[in-house]
Parts: C-alpha cells; structure tokens; sequence
C-alpha cells in the first residue's frame, strides 16, 4: 500500500475518532490519573504516594504493590518522555544514558535500515535488547530481528519500564542487556492528540507529526474500544548542509612517516567525475607515466590533473579530487505513519477477552554513493575506443601504448540511492482471568513484516564493461560495443566515459538498474501465565509466576534475478529462506525472608528459571537469583545472579549474501588507506548461543527527612561467553597482520598482496565483557503555586571488551571515536510546573575519551576526543479554554547550537563525527500543541 492510501485510512481513522467523540455515549471524558501517578514513581519502581497503588512497577512477572524487585527498572512517564523530545518516541528514550547507543535515520547509519530506530542497551548491540509492547513481543521489522520503535503506539503509551540485568529468566531469550518494556494506557477514556513542526535554524530539517487518540466504554463499562493514530515526515539535512560537514575532515597517511595517519581537512578522493587516467598499459615504465594525470573535462576536453598534496594511490588533500564528505544526507527523510486498536469485553465476572491491532508502514529514499570506479575497480580503454580523442590515441600510438587505466566517478542521473519500504502488522487476541487470588492470562499473537529494499540507479557492472569497450563499426562506420561486432543482437549501448554527461540517456538505461529484494518476516507466539500468591509465608505472602509461550519465527527474502550473480555495483542481495521455533518455560518465585527484626525492615529473595528450547541449537537455560535488602525504611539494597542467554536470529544464521562496501588502513602494504573494498555479509548455520553471566547490585536511598528525593547506584557487569559477532574489517586486517587465524577468514588478497574482498560472516567470539556504574538521583517538591521536578541520570562504563578467538582482548571503553563507549555519559533535567504554565530544561553530556583505543600517538595524531554538553529546553501554557486541556508548547534542542567535536569514522563513506553520540543538526525549533478532552 503506497502512502497516499496509507494517508487516506490514517484520515479514516481520524473521522472514526471524531465521530467516536461526539457520540452521545462517550460521556464525561475521564482524567489521566494515571499518568499522574506515575510522574511519582521513584528509581526502583515503588510507589511513593498513595493514589498509585494500582500502577506496579517490579521489573518482575510477579505483580504485587507489596514487592521492589532486586533488578534495576527505570521508569519514564508519558509526560517526561514528550518533554526530553517531543519528536519521536526514540529520541526520548535515547536521552537515556543507558540508550545513547541507538540507531537511526541519522547519517551513516546503514542503508538497510530504511531510517528503523532500535533499542540498544548498554551498547551491546540492538540484537541483545528484548523490546516489549505491555509484556508481550513484537514481530522484527528489520532482517536483523529488531524492533522499530517507532511503529508503536507512542500517543497512548503511559510509561516505560527499562529493566536491565537478569530479565532473560523472567521475559526470556535475548534480553542479555535487559529489557524495555512500553506500557499501554489501555483504560484510557477521551480523546487526546499532539501535533507539532519542527524546523532547524538553517532552516532544513523540517518536520511534522501529529498523533490522535480516542477511547470509551460501552455496555455499562464492559466493553472498551482504544483507538490511537500517528504520522510523521522529516525532509532530512542534505549533505555538506553544516560547516563540519563540508570541509573533508579525515586521516590520510602521513608523507613524513610519523604519525602514520594525520587529521586534515579537505580530504579527496583520488578522481574526477569526468574521468581520469591514472597509468598506461603496454608501453614502457616512462611512456606509461606519461599518461598519468590527464582529465576529461565536459565535451572531452582534456586538462592536466592536480593531484593535491599528501596524495596516496587513493586519497588527496585538496587538488581536483572528488569530496569525501559531499556523499550521504546529515538527517535522512523519513515518512512513516501507524495506527493501532483495542478493543476488550468482559464476558463474565474476573474475565475479560480482548483483541488488538497495530497496522505501522515507513518508507525512506536516501543517498548511498556515487556510481563510482576507483582505484579497487577501474575502467580499462583500449586504443581502439570510439570515444577516445584524437590527440590521446596518437600519444599512445607514439609511446607503444596499448590501453589506458581510468578513474571516474559518475554523476549522470544523480547517486545511487537506497528506498526502504517497510509494513508491519501484528494482531492478538487474548483473555486476563482472575481465579480468586489468582491472575490468569493467554493469547495468540501473530505478526510479519514486509519490506522492500531497492538500490536504485545501480550501476550493472557487466553491461558497463561491455559498453565503455566501444569501437567503430567497420561494416557501416556506426560507434557500437565491441561485443556487438560478434552477437548483433546482444542490445550493448557504447557508453561514452569522457566527460561529465558524455554518456547518452540511452547508455544510462543499459548500465543502470535496481538491485532489489523482498522481505518477509513472520511471527507467531502461543503464550499463557499463572501468577499470584503460593502461601502465607513466615514473613509474609509467598507469590510465584509461571507460564509458556510457543514461538515461530520465519523469514523468506527473494531477489531480483541478476542480483545473486554480483551484476550490480552496489547492492546485490542473494534470496534465502529460514525458520526456528522455540519452546519456553519459566517460573518465577518471590519469598520474604524477614519482616521488622533488628536491623532487618524487609527482606525478599526473587528467583526465576526458564528452560528455553530452540529448534536450531537445541536446549539452554536461564535462571536469577536476587535479593532485596531494606535494612530501615530510606535505604534499599538489591542485587542479582543472572545467567541470560541469546540464541542466533534468521539473519545471523541464514543470510545468504548482501554486498557493501568497507575502507581499511592496510598494514600489509605500508599502512596505506585502501577504500571501496567489496563486502559480503553472510549468515553462519554453525553459530550456537550465547550464554551470559550478569551482576548486578546497588543501592536506594529516599531519606524520610527529605521527602521527594530519591537517589540509586547500581553496579553491572556482564560477561558473555560464545558472543555472537562478526569482525569489522579494520579489526580483521590488523588481527590477521598479528598472526590471528580467525581473522584471516575474512580478509581475501589477491597475488599481489593486495585486499580484494572481505567475507563478513558472523561467528561466535571468545568472550564480550561489559561493567559500568548506573546513577539515577530525583527530586520532586511543591515549590510556589507550581510543583518542581529535578533528575538525573549518569552512567560510567568501566569495561567494553571483545575477543576473538586466539586474539587479545580489546577493551574499547573509553572509545568516543571509532566507538560510541565513553567512560561518562549524563542528562539533568530541570521541570516546574504551574496550573498554566510550564519550564523544562535538560542538559545532555557526552564524556570525552580516545579516538581509537588501540593506536597510539605514533599511528594517529588524534588522540582525543573532547567531552560535550548540551542544552534543551521547553516552554509550556495551558490556556483556558473549554472543558479540556490544552498545551501549547515550544521546544529547542541544542540551545547553544554547539557543534560536534571532530572524530571521522572508519567507513568507506567518511562522516567527520561521530553521529551517533554527538549532536550533528544543529539547534533545532518545534512548536506544537497537546489536547485531552
């Protein structure tokens, strides 16, 4: 379905709502008490009001007001998640310290992901994050068995819940970094909304979202229909749109030997987009030199080339080389839109049956590259060549040459560019039963995801080889391609390289194409569980939770037909198929140990084990063993023993092939920069999972003689054992250089020595181990006629270390430049509130730390990365106005427009920072309005 249709249902369902309120039945629109009380919660989940009572935050299967889990939750309220960012549910959450590490439509973030933003705990990587939606999964909308977040149902989401450590035996498989569960106002009654634009102060990156949301009862309160809507539109920062990034900020090798690589602005790429020839061939070492450096200018004018200064055999500074920079958009556009239902009758007494469904579509165009020939692959003239001037066919008749070897980057019809289409549906119907004591609850679940993912404008490197051979007919004096000469019929088009718009429109239709593939991920789940209270214990109720879910996950990708061959430059998808099942089984028990004895408040032992058997590698199991410690009412300590596992996802285990493209520093060949290395990514059947072993214990402390302070610290440390991973290619390169075998698998040289190919595969490392502090300290008080809320979180990474097998460890805590792991990360936030009007202030501060952990100052010059902040705030007003409430707000990001720090990535398309912790758009506006009637 194209967005013009998805446009129409999305206004559909907006009628449906309007008519919804004002039915006669709807009644008095109720208030979001809720919500409220939830904006109480403390660090740990308690309640710390009454009135919240009926909202239990345990980071547990085990529901009971009476209990705080050992395990770390925290807990944001819809209220605080729109005032941190009232652009996306994502970026919310991503002020988290414990969150920074998302993706998203950021630049340099994959062309796969078609702008998808997943959760990414503790920086362990999106696969290691179990994404919950009211306790239940959601089907991947991403080969990689990721979750967008954004498909979601934000407007009615009333808080989420963010557990980390020991939740694989509670919520199963895959949550070794923890969990983050969104919570649904499913009893909400009345209509509320949201719409905001948003524009940066350069005046791009104009933005628009709007969300509706409506419920009510029916049959004397039995029945209750929720019905919620979303749609959002970025237009994205088009490349170079910021200072930093139009300058070709980058390393290049060093021509005085120390430090190997330097930092240096105005970095090129060695070539012309009219082409360029860098050598001859079949003449003597001199007569073919004599060739390097001529360019074609439009019309095939030739001119000498300027070949900068530091220039490598690919890279320059200055000169007539190609930007590095000018090539990916800063913010990539986005449009997507979901809409999401519920209804729910309670047919009996205690029994309540329900179905919902969530209807979520996205599409992203971006750019990917240029359609390009460098050093790694370029284009070969023969003598002969129709094309060929004059004056450069005598030359080489003079100097005994034979043919030319080329290089040009290609502009006709734009870049290569990436769309991402992407629909997901999910559907489940379900039933909550109370027996007595007891809760019980089952439900079918059943999702899939289809997306299409086009490399558009691709250049079909066999055609291209055929047409730039072009020759003169002998027979008629027509310019055709040699292979036409012996196959007539072969349909080549001689393809004219010299020259920016040389080529005709008809060759661009013979060399170019779509690399394509369709994707299909399907989700079914079989669940059901038990829980309430076992005994009456020595020191209080002993309560316990069981359950089972029955789960299948199944993708299907096909492709187009040329695509498996390798035809395309960029792209080249090969079709697979794969499934799994797994069976779970948990049970979960809560035991108070000791109640009001000497130096004893409270104190609870939480357990949990879950047999988990998976189709593909067969049975593991997963346990927690925690303890909650109230030594007097203001102090709390909590800890937990986990073993949490991941098994491998379809991707890891089946993919049959995709081609990127990877640039490495070459240490074989002198270090030097090598670029455009072609990359295959393909799944490992051997693969088995992973197993970790997670601690984590901490403390709370909310001190009766200051009421409304809360402050907690918590210590984790996670070591996994069989960590499913694939070896970047730089990683790759300098381990097989050190003798590691394992590493050598991936990188693939030619005679010469020379890298051609990196096979990128994934494969179960020696060992990741992880261990940080997290720091969470909040405030409320009545302060005037308003309420003032104070918070902070901070987090501090002490270790972030992977193997490889028969490698040393590498720990790249501390890591801010090729990684997103700085030792500190923190966001303060500021909130007072008034009946009428509100202030929100928030800082966001990124630590500093090294480049790359593992080059000194004899390598590279750039060691250090300096630490940032920076500044958000928000400015509210209620007006008066008819029995609702309305809000009108106006929010800044990057109040101080800081720039981010320069660190240039490693990929094969440069970017001068680093994007994923650093602010890279600039101060940004947004106007809009809340309602709820």
């Amino acid at each position: 379905m194209g967005f013009n249709a998805f446009n129409k249902r999305l206004a559909s369902t907006a009628s449906l709502l309007a008519f919804v309120v004002a039915a006669p039945a709807f009644g008095q629109a109720a208030a979001d008490n809720n919500e409220a009380a939830v904006a109480q919660r403390t660090s740990d989940g308690e309640a710390s009001e009454a009135g919240a009572a009926d909202i239990v935050v345990t980071g547990s299967r085990i529901a009971s007001a009476g209990f705080t889990a050992p395990t770390p939750v925290t807990v944001l309220g819809s209220e605080q998640l729109v005032k941190a960012s009232p652009s996306t549910l994502a970026d919310s959450l991503r002020q988290l310290p414990a969150l920074s590490n998302m993706s998203g439509p950021q630049r340099n973030s994959g062309t796969t992901n078609g702008g998808q933003s997943f959760l990414n705990l503790r920086s362990l990587g999106a696969t290691r994050t179990l994404t919950l939606l009211d306790g239940r999964r959601v089907v991947a909308t991403n080969l990689t068995g990721s979750v967008d977040l954004n498909i979601l149902p934000a407007g009615i989401v009333q808080r989420v819940e963010v557990v980390t450590g020991g939740a694989s035996a509670a919520y199963g498989s895959d949550a070794v970094a923890g969990v983050v569960n969104l919570i649904l106002d499913k009893q909400f009654k009345g209509v509320k909304g949201e719409v905001n634009a948003g524009i940066a102060q350069e005046g791009d990156n104009r933005e628009f979202r709007a969300t509706l949301s409506a419920g009510t009862s029916f049959a004397d309160g039995r029945g209750h229909i929720l019905l919620s809507g979303e749609y959002f539109n970025n237009k994205g920062i088009k490349t170079g749109a910021r200072k930093w990034a139009s300058q070709g900020v980058g390393f290049i090798n060093n021509p005085n030997g120390t430090p190997t690589f330097v930092l240096e602005r105005d970095i090129r790429t060695v070539g012309t987009f009219g082409g360029m020839i860098t050598t001859g061939v079949g003449g003597t070492a001199a007569n073919n030199a004599f060739f390097r450096g001529i360019q074609f200018l439009p019309g095939g004018v030739t001119a000498p080339y300027n070949f900068g200064t530091m220039t490598t055999s690919t890279l320059q500074v200055g000169g007539d080389g190609v930007p590095t920079e000018l090539i990916q958009e800063i913010n990539r556009p986005l449009e997507r839109g979901s809409v999401f239902g519920r209804a729910s009758f309670d047919v009996v007494d205690n029994v309540t049956i329900y179905t919902e469904g969530l209807f979520g579509k996205s599409t992203s165009t971006v750019d990917n590259s240029w359609n390009r020939h460098q050093t790694a692959n370029p284009i070969t003239i023969r003598r002969d060549n129709a094309y060929l001037p004059t004056t450069i066919r005598d030359q080489m008749l003079a100097r005994g040459v034979t043919s030319l070897t080329m290089l040009r980057f290609s502009p006709e019809r734009g870049m290569v560019k990436t769309k991402v289409d992407s629909e997901t549906y999910r559907a489940v119907i379900g039933f909550d039963a109370k027996l007595g004591a007891l809760n019980l609850d089952g439900y079918y679940q059943y999702g899939r995801t289809v997306q299409d993912n086009d490399t558009l404008n691709s250049e079909n490197v066999t055609r291209f080889t055929q047409a730039v051979d072009a020759v003169v007919n002998p027979a008629n004096g027509q310019i055709v391609c040699r292979s036409t000469l012996t196959a007539p019929t072969d349909g080549c088009v001689p393809f004219n390289v010299f020259g920016v718009g040389a080529p005709s429109e008809a060759a661009l239709d013979y060399t170019r194409g779509t690399s394509s593939s369709h994707s299909v991920i399907e989700q079914e789940i079989f669940a059901a569980n038990l829980a309430g209270p076992l005994v009456e214990g020595w020191a209080g109720p002993i309560s316990f939770a069981v359950g089972g879910e029955y789960r299948k996950e199944r993708a299907n990708v096909t492709t187009d037909a040329i695509s498996p061959t390798g035809a395309f430059l960029f792209g080249n998808p090969s079709p697979w198929s794969g499934r799994y099942n797994v069976k779970e089984a948990y049970a979960e028990l809560v035991v108070p140990l000791l109640r009001n004895v000497p130096l004893v408040s409270e104190l609870d032992l939480n357990a949990a084990g879950r047999v988990t058997d998976y189709s593909t590698s067969g049975s593991v199991k997963t346990w927690k063993v925690g303890l909650s410690y109230k030594p007097f009412d203001d102090l709390r300590f909590r800890g937990t023993r986990s073993r949490d596992i991941r098994a491998p996802n379809l991707s890891e285990l089946f993919q049959a092939g995709r081609q990127n493209v990877s640039s490495v520093d070459d240490p074989a060949n002198g270090n030097v920069r090598v670029i455009g290395i072609p990359t295959f990514n393909t799944g490992n059947a051997s693969l088995k999972p992973e197993i970790a072993d997670t601690l984590t214990f901490g403390a709370i402390y909310s001190p009766t003689w200051l009421s409304g302070f809360n402050v907690s610290v918590d210590y984790y440390d996670i070591k996994i054992k069989d960590a499913i991973g694939s070896i970047g290619a730089q990683t790759a390169v300098d381990q097989c250089y050190a003798g590691v075998a394992a590493a050598c698998s991936v990188v693939v040289r030619n005679s010469s020595n020379t890298i051609v190919r990196f096979n990128a595969f994934p494969i179960n490392l020696a060992s990741a181990k992880v261990n940080g502090l997290d720091i969470e300290a909040s405030y409320r008080a009545k302060v005037g006629v308003g309420s003032l809320n104070l918070r902070a979180l901070a987090s501090y990474i002490g270790k972030q270390e992977q193997t490889t097998p028969g490698a040393t460890p590498i720990d790249r805590a501390g890591e801010v430049g090729l990684s997103n792991f700085p030792r500190w990360q923190g966001v303060a936030q500021v909130n007072y509130d008034t009946d009428r009007y509100g202030g929100f202030l928030q800082m966001r501060y990124v630590g500093g730390g090294r480049y790359d952990v593992t080059r000194g100052p004899a390598v590279i010059d750039l060691q250090h990365i300096p630490a940032q902040a920076y500044l958000d705030g928000q400015i509210s007003f209620k007006p008066d106005v008819g029995n609702g409430q309305t809000e009108l707000f106006l929010n800044v990001r990057n109040i101080l427009n800081n720039d981010p720090p320069y660190a240039p990535s490693a990929g094969n398309v440069p970017v001068a920072v680093n994007v994923t912790l650093h602010d890279s758009f600039g101060r940004l506006f947004r106007v809009g309005a809340r309602f709820k009637f």
